[in-house]
C-alpha cells in the first residue's frame, strides 16, 4: 500500500475500507476516473472479507492473510491510497474537507461514506467474556476463548449468530442459542427453511430455545447467568451477542446529512449533501419491494451500490438493478437467497425438493418476490431472473 503521509487533496475520499469501500475504489478506476482515490479505514488491518469471520476464520480453517480483499501490490498498481488506523473524525461538506482522528485535513471533490454497521449491544452484557463478531479483532478474540467444553450462550438466532454457533460447536464448545422469536432466522427466511435448518443445528448438538427472553443478566465467578422471563436460568462461560446491527451514522449525522436507520440516499447513492454518497450497510435506499427506505446488509448489495456511486461520480450510466442476494453456510449446508419479502403482506411459500437440497419460491401479490435455495446452486441461478414475474409465469 502507498504511503498515506502525502494525502492532502483527493478526487474521491472513501470513508470505510470494507467490501463497499474497496469495490468503489476499483469501480472508479474501471469507470475512467484518473484522480487520486483514498480509502480511510478505522482498523489498522488491511481491508479484508467479513463473511469468513463467523465461519472459516473462527474455526481456524483460514487466516487473516487469506481473507484480504486485495493484495498490497494491487492498491499501488491501481493508485489507491489506504489510510489505515486513522479514522475520519469529521466532515465539512461545505468546505469539501474531512479531518481524521490524528488531525490530518484532506480536501476532496467527492466523498463516499462506506462506514458499515456495528453490532447492536445489550447494555447489561459488556466487558470480559462477552463478544460480538463484526470485525477481525472480534473474531480473533472469540477464537482464543473457544475451547472444548466451554459453555457459549448465543443471544440471537440470525445468520451470524447461527454461523458462529456452528463454528463454536465444531471447536467442541457447548452451545445454547436464545431466540425471542418462534424460529431461527425469524423474518429472514421461510418457515420450511427455518424449520429444516433449525433441525440440522439440533442434530449437531446445539440447543436452541425459542420464545426465550432474558429478564436480567448476572455476573458469576466463571462468566454469566441469564435469568429468563420463564423463571429458568442459564449459566455460561462466554456470551455472544448477535441481535442485529446498527448503521454507523454518527459521522454523517454530525455533518448534517439526513439519516433514517442509515444514511438516506437516492437511486444513485447520493446523500442530502452535495458530492457526498453513501453505500453498503450504512446506506438506506428506497426499496420498491418494501415501499419504504431500508438498509440491505449483504456483500452483493455493497458491491452494487459501490458500482452505482462510482458510475455517478464518473458521469456514467449506473449498472442495471438486480434483486438483492444473500447467503449463509450452516452445518455444512449452503443457503442462498434473492429478493425481498414485505413483512407487511401475506406470503405464500412453495417448497420444491432438489437433488441435494430444496428450493422455496415465495410469492406476494401474485408475483415471485423471493427465492431460497439450500445446496441447489443451479436452481438458484435459474430462478433469480424470474423474481418479479407473475406467479402464472413460473
Amino acid at each position: 500500500m502507498e504511503s498515506s503521509s502525502r494525502v492532502r487533496h483527493v478526487h474521491t475520499a472513501i470513508i470505510g475500507a470494507g467490501h463497499a469501500g474497496v469495490e468503489c475504489a476499483w469501480a472508479l478506476r474501471a469507470a475512467g476516473v484518473e484522480g487520486d482515490v483514498a480509502l480511510f479505514g478505522a482498523e489498522a488491518h488491511a481491508p479484508y472479507e467479513r463473511p469468513p469471520l463467523s465461519k472459516a476464520l473462527l474455526t481456524g480453517a483460514t487466516s487473516a492473510e487469506r481473507i484480504a480483499l486485495r493484495a498490497d501490490s494491487a492498491y499501488e498498481k491501481s493508485r489507491v491510497v489506504v489510510v489505515a488506523g486513522d479514522p475520519v473524525a469529521s466532515i465539512d461538506t461545505a468546505a469539501h474537507t474531512l479531518t481524521t482522528r490524528s488531525g490530518r485535513v484532506v480536501g476532496y471533490e467527492h466523498c463516499v461514506l462506506a462506514t458499515g454497521a456495528s453490532a447492536r449491544p445489550i447494555a447489561e452484557v459488556a466487558g470480559e467474556q462477552t463478544y460480538s463478531v463484526r470485525g477481525l479483532d472480534d473474531a480473533h478474540r472469540l477464537r482464543q476463548a473457544l475451547r472444548p467444553g466451554v459453555r457459549l450462550l448465543v443471544v440471537g438466532a440470525g445468520y451470524l449468530g447461527l454461523e458462529a454457533a456452528c463454528s463454536a460447536r465444531k471447536l467442541g464448545a457447548q452451545v445454547v442459542v436464545l431466540e425471542q422469536g418462534g424460529n431461527v432466522m425469524a423474518g429472514k427466511v421461510s418457515e420450511p427453511t427455518a424449520t429444516r435448518i433449525g433441525a440440522l443445528h439440533r442434530e449437531a448438538g446445539i440447543e436452541i430455545r425459542h420464545g426465550a427472553a432474558v429478564a436480567r443478566w448476572e455476573r458469576t465467578a466463571t462468566g454469566w447467568r441469564a435469568h429468563l422471563t420463564d423463571g429458568t436460568a442459564l449459566d455460561a462461560d462466554l456470551v455472544l451477542v448477535s441481535i442485529g446491527a446498527i448503521a454507523e451514522t454518527a459521522l454523517a449525522e454530525a455533518a448534517g446529512l439526513i439519516c433514517l436507520d442509515g444514511v438516506v440516499v437516492d437511486e444513485c447513492c447520493r446523500t442530502s449533501a452535495p458530492d457526498v454518497y453513501a453505500i453498503g450497510d450504512c446506506a438506506s435506499a428506497f426499496r420498491g419491494e418494501l415501499q419504504r427506505h431500508a438498509r440491505i446488509e449483504s456483500v452483493q448489495n455493497a458491491l452494487m451500490q459501490a458500482r452505482t456511486a462510482a458510475a455517478a461520480i464518473a458521469g456514467k450510466s449506473p449498472p442495471a438493478p438486480r434483486p438483492p442476494t444473500f447467503w449463509s453456510e450452516q452445518q455444512g449446508r449452503r443457503l442462498q437467497m434473492a429478493g425481498l419479502v414485505n413483512p407487511a403482506e401475506a406470503c405464500r411459500d412453495v417448497l420444491l425438493p432438489t437433488a441435494k437440497g430444496w428450493l422455496v419460491e415465495r410469492y406476494q401479490q401474485g408475483r415471485l418476490a423471493a427465492i431460497e435455495a439450500v445446496d441447489s446452486p443451479v436452481e438458484f441461478i435459474k430462478s433469480v431472473p424470474r423474481i418479479g414475474s407473475p406467479e402464472s409465469a413460473s
